[in-house]
């Protein structure tokens, strides 16, 4: 008797839920251990919670580091919390540059309020809610994620690196 079973004849696994922080860094770092060549972020300002947890700097610096095709794109939309506080993603994109790129978004390109992380055109991780923690994370879903990577993309076109950013990185 199958215990997942869905409409679609199981082609795309069920998400799973997420309602906190915890749950979310959980995920986060399930996508990232199963990421083989590309890892994308769309996020408001790489919340703390997620993105400055060591666990997770860590994993995507072994990511980052573990083949030369290994490649990490993070978009976000606001760099202000990132340069009030030090954060953990800021070294390491810095001394991985060739392998993990940050740009900024171009105003009235970012989503409404939601984030994401997609790995290999698979797996996603989404954040519906910016003010709440909700959201979903799927380890088997080729057509969404191809929709939010195609988000990403148009996005990613118009994005640039972030001035103030350059001078932390100096």
């Amino acid at each position: 008797m199958p215990t997942t079973g869905t409409a679609d004849s199981g082609t795309n696994p069920a998400p799973m839920p997420l309602e906190t922080a915890e749950q979310f860094a959980s995920a986060l770092q399930r996508l990232i251990a199963d990421a083989r060549r590309h890892i994308v972020i769309y996020s408001q300002h790489l919340a703390r919670p997620l993105y400055h947890e060591p666990h997770t700097v860590q994993a995507l610096s072994d990511f980052a580091r573990s083949s030369r095709y290994a490649r990490v794109q993070i978009l976000i939309c606001d760099s202000e919390p990132l340069l009030r506080s030090p954060h953990r993603m800021l070294p390491l994109i810095q001394r991985l540059e060739s392998r993990i790129e940050l740009r900024k978004t171009q105003p009235g390109s970012e989503p409404d309020n939601y984030e994401f992380a997609l790995a290999d055109d698979r797996q996603l991780l989404l954040r519906t809610d910016g003010e709440k923690w909700l959201g979903q994370y799927q380890d088997e879903n080729a057509v969404r994620t191809r929709q939010l990577r195609e988000i990403f993309e148009r996005a990613w076109l118009h994005a640039q690196p972030d001035p103030n950013l350059k001078q932390f990185f100096l």
